[in-house]
């Protein structure tokens, strides 16, 4: 029996699956099944995977569409091996991907849940970091997603009954990693281990807001393990204003003020590691202001006029000396955003 699943529910993705198919075969760890579940394609997904000769491809075809959470759930009710790494249909591994966070896993026994970075590709290019210790991955989880195409230990899975929630779809992987913090450590490796593809047709307008209110209520969860102390005030201002840009002095204090309080509140409790949430705030904070001297100051380019209005709105200085002297030579080169 192979020691590792690799779970791959798939749903009309015939452009993209014989690739994605192909970087798991292509693996440099040779001991896995690949389990594809597909979840009543209407495109050419299954024949493109049955014409793929392999005998490490299990290939299961659903009955009824069961939506993206179930049909993973249902995938994990298949998997008998000790370990079972997820990944989509569209998305493609890089050939060190299972060979180095089982090699990670089998070194520190105590983490169950490996992960790495990416890169992303197509419609968006953009580089994927996350954070790697334990402590950094659950702080990084009150803020977004911090763990992306893992491979977790099925003990922990069985023993605690971790399951997809339909209910958190398109954000379940999001809330899936957010319930794994309970009961296991987890862990990301610093190089990128997948090429994630990004394309039009991966979640529509209406599935974006879904998201966003999904992602919300993840972060409302991770936030009220502070304890009895978060008001719903805390939780309304976090989900709502906190994730904005900082647009002005004072919506710049009212953040601040904020991430004070956070610190004040994990303080009392101790459920996040005091420095890593500090280092994610002070992180956080820079962002929020740097973004929002982009829209406010520059939203059709740098000029010294706009340059010159940004120092006399009180935003300046506070993005780091680096970042100030490229708006300033940005604005007197006329730069284009």
């Amino acid at each position: 029996m192979a020691r590792v699943t690799v779970l791959m529910p798939v749903y009309n993705v015939a452009s993209y699956v014989q690739e994605a198919i192909g970087s798991v075969l292509a693996q440099s760890y040779r001991d896995f099944e690949l389990l594809v579940i597909d979840d009543c394609s209407t495109d050419d997904t299954v024949s493109r995977v049955r014409a793929i000769s392999d005998p490490r491809l299990r290939l299961v075809v659903n009955e009824r569409n069961l939506g993206l959470a179930d049909n993973l759930n249902r995938g994990l009710g298949l998997v008998d091996t000790e370990l079972v790494a997820r990944m989509d249909g569209d998305d493609i591994a890089l050939p060190h991907w299972l060979e180095s966070t089982i090699a990670y896993l089998d070194e520190h026994p105590t983490v169950g849940v490996c992960g790495g970075g990416a890169q992303r590709f197509g419609t968006s290019q953009a580089l994927v970091q996350l954070p790697e210790d334990d402590a950094a991955v659950r702080v990084g989880l009150l803020f977004r997603c911090s763990v992306l195409v893992p491979v977790v230990r099925m003990s922990v899975i069985r023993k605690h009954d971790l399951r997809y929630r339909r209910e958190a779809f398109p954000a379940e992987d999001y809330r899936f990693w957010a319930d794994a913090t309970e009961f296991t450590r987890l862990h990301n490796l610093p190089q990128v281990l997948f090429r994630y593809r990004m394309h039009e047709s991966q979640i529509c307008t209406a599935q974006q807001e879904v998201q966003k209110q999904h992602v919300a209520e993840v972060r409302r969860m991770m936030l009220r393990r502070m304890g009895e102390a978060v008001s719903e005030a805390d939780e309304q201002y976090f989900v709502d204003s906190f994730f904005s840009t900082v647009h002005g002095r004072e919506s710049m204090h009212m953040m601040r003020s904020f991430a004070a309080r956070l610190q004040s509140l994990n303080a009392q409790c101790g459920y996040y590691d005091a420095a890593e949430l500090r280092r994610a705030l002070r992180k956080h904070l820079w962002e929020a202001r740097y973004y929002g001297i982009h829209e406010q100051y520059f939203p059709m380019g740098y000029s010294l006029m706009a340059y010159l209005r940004y120092l006399g709105s009180g935003m300046a200085l506070g993005c780091g000396w680096r970042h100030e002297v490229r708006f300033f030579v940005k604005s007197l080169l006329r730069k284009k955003k």
